[in-house]
């Protein structure tokens, strides 16, 4: 039975153009170059059947296409579908991260990649065992979002009117993303923090030493990025 779609989960397809325009480039590259450059060397990625979930505008989807992988791109919203397929150059199909395994069956992708997705489902748990019930064992699923501590902030500046989004914006601590991709039978193979301070501020030489020299100090970084394999090939 197909679940109905909350207002709230279609926000970023509400805002048409205007996504484009209050998303940070900085923060967009950065998490490409994590998610897809840094944790997905070419034995993995080139020529794999990669999984793009909540492509947004197409960074992603891009990049992996860049690097030699066949992909398909999937968001809940019809225009995002669109301008990513003549961004990337890739497949791209409507899908609903919170029931992925009924569109595309179970293990269909080597790779399953997702940015700042999660946190947009009114269901963030549930979307973590989509992607990793779509992935083969031994396959990947490489992750990202915002982090916990750093909600009381982002309602305040919405509540601002700093920011232009009303949709859902279910954060997770570390400990959620590490218990939810057990639960999905992943194991987290590498870890990344991103950003000590807001991005939006023009510091982005010492926000990105920040980021390679202070992983330490993950726990209270803005975004968290997760590697995880699911399974192995021979269990």
């Amino acid at each position: 039975m197909t679940r109905i779609v909350n207002r709230q989960e279609l926000v970023h397809e509400a805002m048409g153009d205007g996504f484009a325009e209050a998303l940070s480039l900085y923060d967009t590259q950065r998490r490409v170059q994590v998610l897809v450059d840094d944790f997905l060397p070419d034995a993995i990625v080139a020529g794999k059947k990669v999984l793009d979930v909540g492509c947004g505008l197409g960074f992603f989807s891009r990049r992996l296409v860049e690097r030699g992988a066949v992909v398909t791109a999937c968001d809940i919203g019809t225009g995002l579908i669109d301008r990513t397929k003549r961004f990337a150059g890739c497949d791209a199909v409507v899908a609903d991260a919170l029931d992925l395994r009924r569109q595309f069956g179970t293990e269909a992708f080597d790779v399953v990649v997702s940015s700042e997705c999660i946190e947009h489902t009114p269901d963030p748990a549930r979307a973590i065992a989509e992607m990793l019930a779509v992935a083969r064992r031994g396959g990947y699923l490489s992750l990202s979002t915002p982090n916990i501590v750093w909600n009381p902030i982002v309602r305040l500046a919405s509540a601002m009117r700093l920011r232009p989004f009303d949709g859902f914006e279910n954060f997770s601590s570390w400990s959620a993303i590490r218990q939810r991709v057990a639960a999905g039978g992943g194991t987290i193979v590498m870890e990344r923090g991103l950003h000590l301070f807001p991005f939006h501020l023009p510091l982005h030489t010492l926000s990105s030493w920040c980021d390679e020299r202070l992983q330490s100090m993950r726990s209270v970084m803005i975004n968290i990025c997760v590697l995880a394999q699911k399974g192995s090939a021979e269990a």
